[in-house]
């Protein structure tokens, strides 16, 4: 199949030539063409068949989603292994780079106290990721992405490539299956990653995105999911007695 890039509209549609912005768009010709991606076994992109000038040509990949457990497992074992390349166009922090440009009116929805004050803390959060170590992310892990297809799981859209937090990807899939995965991406890295670090990222980015998924969702007149919202600040809670823990054991906080 051939899958054409162009660049995004919107607001984030004056970063598409940005080397380093999540939005820039020529991203995934170009780690295609580096022949950057996982090749497996386990976790692997689809194969290339050539990259013309804005158009990759890929397998043909067929099967059922992933589920969010072995989608986690894998992802942890391929971000335990994986070498960031020496390259000029892999994206930054995506989190940070759509929340500097993210202003959200609470006062237009309806919406738990609780999650607005949760967006409020952005900034802190935000500092607080800064101190994890990074790793090489995909960059938009969810299940429509993810392709179960016998031994290995394919990952589809690879335009996100970049450098996050330890977490964020994982975080993305908890939010989608509503619960906590992080024990099942530490078995798959061999808990190569310190596991507070994990789990910071993972709920901090979790609660994040899922405030501001909740204001998207309310604003657009969409239902929130069963259980999001519970979800969500369940992320935070956690979040909270967390850093507890570490302040009481000599870590910063």
């Amino acid at each position: 199949m051939s899958k054409r890039c162009r660049p995004t509209t919107g607001r984030h549609a004056h970063a598409a030539e940005a080397l380093d912005h999540w939005a820039y768009w020529r991203r995934e010709l170009l780690a295609y063409a580096a022949d950057v991606l996982p090749a497996g076994p386990g976790l692997r992109a689809p194969r290339c068949l050539g990259v013309g000038d804005d158009t990759v040509y890929l397998e043909e990949v067929v099967g059922p989603r992933e589920s969010a457990e072995v989608a986690a497992h894998r992802l942890g074992i391929w971000q335990a292994t994986a070498v960031v390349p020496e390259v000029e166009w892999l994206a930054g922090h995506q989190l940070a780079q759509r929340i500097a440009v993210t202003e959200l009116d609470w006062s237009t929805v309806s919406v738990d106290a609780r999650v607005e004050r949760l967006w409020g803390r952005r900034g802190e959060f935000l500092d607080r990721l800064e101190t994890l170590p990074s790793v090489l992310s995909h960059g938009d892990f969810h299940p429509g992405n993810l392709v179960a297809t016998g031994d290995d799981m394919v990952v589809l859209d690879w335009g996100t490539l970049g450098v996050a937090p330890i977490g964020a990807d994982v975080a993305h899939l908890m939010l989608a299956a509503r619960t906590d995965l992080t024990d099942l991406y530490l078995d798959g890295c061999r808990h190569r990653f310190d596991p507070a670090d994990v789990r910071t990222g993972a709920l901090i980015t979790a609660a994040l995105v899922g405030a501001s998924r909740m204001h998207w969702m309310l604003d657009n007149d969409y239902a929130v999911a069963q259980g999001y919202r519970d979800f969500v600040l369940e992320c935070a809670a956690r979040l909270e007695r967390l850093e507890s823990r570490s302040c009481r054991f000599g870590r910063p906080c």
